[in-house]
């Protein structure tokens, strides 16, 4: 009898294991854009610039996501170029991102140092406001900025997508902190909103993490050596890490909330019942449906705009949904 009950507890216990395994091993997406670059520098301060600083930690986070199973990653740029802030958010929904990470170094007449991370939102602190503009100030020296950014400027509200996301982007800054701290040894200046123009396109938890500070001498070697690049990477690497496994636990197949309205892709209807995870989705989510005359239409993505579930539609189509098409429906 103790041999059984040790047998099935064992079985058990590696059937959860090759659940989990399972699901932490759909694919998921990492946008990850190095801020600034090409004729943007960002801010210089001790002999230190901060385009080159960002790349590097970007290349070394991508490389160590890209060792893990099941992870793909992207960038907005792998090399000395401009990139025009307004292409990066929309670069991260083409390619279907599961979250996005923007990476700065900060600056300050003081001598602050730390990391902190920040989410869109209101800038609730003059402070905030502070760094928001520095970092939108990329946008005055594009070519046409006036038409691309359409009147914004330093004061950037949450947009619904964005507030539909809020919660995980701020789980996924609030794990980047911890690991800042623990790993990379930074003071950590906590999660905040404020309004960056990189981060107000996207459509899925994006972040944008203030590695450290160029203007503070020590700090300021530490992010422009490999070893606090690497580290920095790792802290990052690790925190990414985190809020996917958690992500994969809580994948569930659900629509919208009740008297919601939304625009989805749909991308086949059958008589079959699959999971939010089944192969047949081609690692797109979240998915759901809606059952009618015998028939379950599946959908994919939920937006709050017409232009935004386009590009949901794109990477349907990318991943092989030919058919797929865009439906507005009310919950």
């Amino acid at each position: 009898m103790i041999k059984t009950i040790i047998k099935t507890v064992f079985y058990l216990c590696m059937l959860s294991a090759s659940i989990l395994q399972a699901q932490t091993e759909q694919n998921f997406t990492v946008f990850i854009d190095p801020g600034h670059g090409g004729k943007d520098p960002g801010n210089m301060h001790n002999g230190y610039v901060e385009k080159k600083i960002t790349l590097a930690i970007a290349l070394k986070l991508g490389k160590l996501l890209a060792k893990e199973e099941g992870i793909t990653v992207h960038y907005s740029r792998k090399d000395d170029r401009s990139v025009n802030l307004y292409a990066r958010g929309p670069m991260a929904n083409r390619v279907g991102a599961d979250v996005f990470v923007s990476i700065h170094c900060d600056a300050h007449t003081s001598s602050a140092y730390g990391a902190g991370t920040f989410v869109l939102g209101l800038h609730r602190a003059d402070k905030n406001l502070a760094v928001a503009q520095r970092e939108n100030a990329a946008m005055y020296q594009e070519d046409n900025y006036q038409s691309n950014y359409q009147g914004l400027t330093n004061v950037i509200g949450l947009s619904a997508i964005q507030e539909e996301n809020l919660d995980q982007s701020i789980k996924l800054a609030a794990y980047v902190q911890q690991e800042m701290v623990a790993t990379a040894k930074r003071r950590d200046r906590l999660v905040k909103q404020a309004g960056f123009v990189v981060l107000y396109e996207t459509i899925m938890p994006s972040i944008l993490v203030e590695t450290g500070f160029l203007s503070n001498a020590n700090e300021g070697e530490f992010l422009n050596s490999d070893k606090g690049q690497e580290s920095i990477a790792k802290a990052m690497a690790n925190a990414i890490l985190k809020y996917r496994d958690e992500f994969a636990m809580n994948s569930l197949m659900i629509g919208p909330a009740p008297g919601k309205e939304v625009f989805s892709v749909q991308l086949f209807a059958t008589d079959k019942t699959h999971s939010s995870t089944a192969s047949v989705f081609k690692g797109l989510k979240p998915v759901w449906y809606e059952e009618k005359d015998g028939l379950k239409r599946y959908f994919y993505g939920e937006a709050t705009s017409q232009a935004s579930a386009n590009d949901l539609k794109i990477r349907a189509v990318q991943k092989g949904f030919k058919d797929a098409f865009v439906v507005k429906k009310m919950r």
